[in-house]
């Protein structure tokens, strides 16, 4: 089956560009974005201008209402994604979010039960998971290269400064569903279970938002991991996964391009080259969740198998937890 899944995206900012210039590698008879939303129509203009697409829309109701789009892109700000993404759903739109999903559990579980009930395609965009070195791992572990695993540990660092840090408030942001959720979904990717245990620290900036946060996480059978994400020092960026046959480094664990598995054992996968210069680092590596959105849906599917929706939802409960344990949320509301 072959055909043309037709994108809106919502949202004008760095995030919107590498999208598109990542759509842009893929097949043009699979994909092809019909329109842009945001609320700053200049800004609309410029990223419809430079990609050459025809439909910009100021704010976000018409791109809702427009009939000839099947899939929503959603990377507005954290705070808005609960907001636009049930937009686009009661609209019967399928849609693909940035992470997080929701800013609670409550509003992640709300955007699933909604998608569910419409049987409309919903994925969180935790695009790290659509790696094939993520794959690659999978199949390393599930054969018993590593043997038993008993720990991960897993740093995220990225100095940043005070201005974007106070910022982040009104943003939504904050190291644990900006960096720490690429963490936790790791550990849960390899271990695929909840922790029964998990018990957090950290700093908050004078505006209230956690600018760093330290976590040990307790599994069933002996197995452990810990976490630590910082916005004020730039950390080694790796998961360490230890087995009892033997360890295995992750570097850029979050969109990782080579999986050393050992000395003489390396497997190193190429990006594709876009037709612009992206903001952030392996955005081309977007491009596999692009094409995940298309697989799933030719085939009818509402969700990926790698990426489901109660796995968004399991994420969202550990991420109010550790936020709960932080002090940003009480009791998780």
């Amino acid at each position: 089956m072959d055909f043309q899944l037709r994108w809106g995206i919502a949202g004008v900012g760095m995030i919107a560009h590498d999208f598109i210039t990542a759509l842009g590698t893929l097949p043009a008879h699979q994909h092809k974005v019909i329109a842009i939303a945001g609320k700053d129509l200049e800004r609309a203009d410029r990223l419809a201008s430079l990609h050459k697409i025809s439909t910009v829309y100021e704010g976000y109701e018409s791109l809702a209402r427009d009939d000839s789009i099947d899939i929503v892109f959603v990377s507005v700000l954290n705070l808005q994604h609960y907001e636009i993404t049930r937009l686009m759903l009661e609209n019967n739109k399928h849609v693909l979010c940035e992470k997080p999903m929701g800013m609670t559990y409550k509003q992640t579980k709300s955007l699933v039960d909604l998608a569910r009930e419409k049987k409309l395609f919903l994925l969180e965009g935790m695009w790290s998971r659509f790696f094939p070195a993520y794959d690659a791992l999978d199949r390393h572990i599930s054969s018993g290269g590593l043997g038993d695993i008993y720990h991960i540990s897993v740093q995220f660092g990225v100095e940043i400064n005070d201005i974007e840090r106070n910022l982040m408030k009104d943003l939504g942001g904050g190291v644990i569903l900006d960096l720490g959720i690429y963490m936790l979904q790791l550990v849960q990717f390899i271990y695929k279970e909840p922790p029964v245990d998990i018990v957090c620290t950290g700093h908050l900036s004078k505006a209230g938002v956690d600018e760093s946060v330290s976590c040990a996480l307790k599994y069933k059978d002996g197995r452990t991991a810990t976490l630590a994400a910082h916005t004020r020092a730039t950390m080694t960026n790796k998961a360490d996964i230890i087995g009892t046959k033997g360890n295995l480094v992750l570097d850029y664990f979050w969109c990782p391009t080579v999986l050393h598995i050992s000395a003489a054992n390396s497997t190193e996968w190429s990006l594709p080259k876009g037709k612009y210069k992206f903001h952030f680092h392996n955005s081309a590596g977007l491009s596999y969740q692009i094409q995940e959105c298309w697989d799933c849906i030719s085939k009818g599917e509402t969700e990926s198998p790698k990426m489901s929706l109660d796995e968004s939802i399991l994420l969202s409960k550990l991420t109010d937890t550790m936020r709960t344990q932080l002090g940003i949320l009480e009791n998780g509301l």
